[in-house]
């Protein structure tokens, strides 16, 4: 049976204003999910055969019915419940707590900076790097047994500290790493010139962060969004090989049901230059994403031999 993992997209509301935020456009346009419909979306995972549900934004832990809602997962029987978080309100240890208490097993921290400049100037909330350090830390002491992930969007500001995110993660408790090309929408359309870097500028830089993680024992390390003519020597950690095999990611918001995210990304969000034809990672790659290729072209894409 293919494995689907449900993602739902609970608002857009965010404590924090990341410069990069991918539904920064969508904030003030689209209201939340009430409770009721996010039950109703839940349920609707459900009949998709999925024991896996991630709750996300936004910022989901803004939302006073976030605990109602983890409980309820539970309920209807998923077996893993998740949030996608900047990890600002678990630094209150009994917002944490309830959490824990109603079901949370699985979390995903976002961490854009190895120390408070970088983190804080990115989410343009200072002390938004304090809150989120002591929010894993307490999550990690509540619940030890539960995983702990951490996703990181590379960005012409932080990728020369990418190394230095991985060991700050694994300090502050992470299980896994996710370092992800940021996909041009919302902010990081808006900021593309500013935030986004140039292919060539990963190179060194993700093999010396996949050391960090490999070195420490972290057993899932994926790069997400990068061609793999930049994977060289990595592609193991590429994020088209790292998802688990017939894994079916379901997104589910208030404007959208996405029933095969990773189908409709290769079919409409990524293109291939030319030269790809040639390369032998051709039809496992998904290439680049369409905007990075009106902005910037083909030529940076160097087909493996």
């Amino acid at each position: 049976m293919v494995m689907a993992k449900v993602s739902i997209l609970l608002g857009y509301k965010c404590n924090n204003n990341c410069l990069f935020c991918y539904c920064g456009d969508k904030k003030d346009l689209i209201p939340p999910l009430s409770t009721q419909e996010a039950k109703r979306k839940l349920e609707l995972g459900r009949k998709q055969s999925s024991d896996f549900v991630d709750l996300l934004g936004g910022e989901p832990t803004i939302r006073k019915d976030l605990p109602e809602l983890i409980e309820f997962a539970r309920e209807i029987g998923y077996k893993t419940v998740s949030i996608t978080t900047n990890g600002r309100m678990l630094s209150q240890r009994d917002f944490a707590e309830k959490l824990v208490e109603v079901g949370l097993n699985h979390i995903i921290f976002s961490i854009h900076g190895h120390k408070a400049e970088l983190h804080d100037s990115l989410t343009r909330v200072n002390g938004s790097f304090e809150q989120l350090s002591q929010g894993m830390k307490n999550f990690k002491e509540i619940s030890p047994d539960s995983y702990c992930c951490t996703n990181t969007v590379i960005l012409k500001q932080n990728i020369n500290h990418l190394p230095e995110i991985a060991e700050k993660c694994i300090e502050l408790g992470a299980d896994g790493m996710e370092f992800i090309f940021p996909h041009p929408r919302g902010n990081a359309k808006k900021n593309f010139d500013k935030l986004v870097p140039h292919l060539h500028e990963l190179i060194g830089n993700l093999q010396e962060t996949v050391n960090v993680g490999v070195q420490n024992g972290i057993k899932h390390i994926a790069i997400r969004y990068v061609p793999l003519c930049y994977m060289r020597g990595i592609e193991s950690f590429a994020g088209e090989y790292s998802r688990l095999s017939g894994l079916r990611e379901i997104h589910l918001a208030a404007e959208f049901d996405d029933f095969n995210v990773e189908e409709g990304r290769r079919e409409e969000g990524r293109v291939k230059g030319p030269q790809c034809i040639a390369c032998t990672k051709h039809d496992e790659c998904e290439g680049i994403f369409k905007y990075y290729a009106e902005k910037r072209g083909f030529s940076e894409l160097i087909p493996v031999g």
